[in-house]
């Protein structure tokens, strides 16, 4: 096949007559067209290309193959590409051309006729191209641009044959968690770190907040009055901890979840001068978190 095409395929054909070959018939064979698949229909149109420019350049054995070719195509028996066995290759190319049969063939046979057939088409014709013209061995050029046109469809067709990614679906939206409880706040008499039965009471309620409110973080804070030493306050503040936190334990609470803390005199709920009793400012108080 030379690319440049010089003499016009009308003068072939006369020649083709002449000679009985079987490409006399391709007129004839190009105007139909065949009732298969697309497939069929665009490998039909190789051969009938392939036939039509080995013709024009008096080639008449590849003319006649191609075109026995096309008619088969017509006749419901599409060829598979051309064995390597069929030419007489030159030694050093036939593993680059035994691997492109193999490529093609693989994938043929996954799907590709149905994937993208005019690019499987177009690799079986640029293939068979190739093959007959590594045969010939007489021009690199078109040896060159059979092999291009050969990977070019090869490759268009692989990317068709990719399992297209299905798009993520949606995560369901997720309910937001209900609003934390409010604290809760125990009360403690002064100079004591018990709990009367009354705010005992409030342990329950604290662990039903948390359960309801969906808390992963159970906080304590222990307080005092201003009434008495301050270390000795501090101290108070954290046996008033101590208590809640053995209360809670004893309704079976999951302890790890207990975050703990002792202020003393600091922070107090209610603002006095120093040595003053405030029962609002001896307390724990149970706050939530996540």
């Amino acid at each position: 096949m030379k690319s440049f095409l010089k003499r016009t395929t009308a003068l072939a054909f006369a020649g083709a007559l002449l000679t009985g070959c079987a490409v006399s018939s391709l007129p004839d064979i190009k105007a139909s067209t065949p009732s298969g698949s697309a497939f069929d229909v665009a490998l039909h149109k190789e051969y009938v290309a392939l036939a039509e420019m080995e013709a024009a350049e008096y080639d008449w054995a590849d003319a006649d193959t191609f075109t026995v070719r096309a008619r088969s195509v017509l006749e419901g028996n599409s060829p598979l590409p051309e064995e390597i066995s069929a030419r007489d290759l030159p030694a050093q190319t036939v593993p680059v051309l035994t691997a492109a049969r193999e490529r093609l063939m693989n994938a043929l046979n996954a799907g590709g006729r149905d994937a993208s057939p005019e690019h499987a088409a177009g690799a079986q014709g640029a293939f068979d191209c190739w093959m007959q013209e590594q045969e010939e061995d007489l021009q690199p050029e078109d040896i060159a641009a059979c092999k291009k046109d050969f990977i070019f469809h090869i490759e268009k067709l692989e990317e068709a044959m990719k399992p297209k990614e299905v798009a993520a679906a949606a995560p369901k939206p997720v309910a937001p968690p209900p609003p934390l409880p409010k604290a809760i706040v125990i009360y403690f008499g002064f100079d004591s770190a018990k709990l009367t039965d009354a705010e005992a009471a409030k342990i329950d309620q604290a662990i039903a907040a948390y359960d309801s409110g969906k808390a992963t973080v159970l906080r304590l804070a222990g307080h005092a009055d201003t009434r008495g030493d301050a270390e000795y306050n501090q101290k108070l503040s954290e046996a008033r901890v101590d208590a809640v936190f053995a209360a809670l334990a004893a309704k079976g609470f999951n302890l790890t979840k207990i975050r703990t803390t002792a202020l003393g005199e600091d922070l107090p709920a209610v603002q006095t001068g120093d040595n003053v009793k405030e029962q609002n400012n001896r307390r724990v108080v149970i706050s939530f978190g996540r």
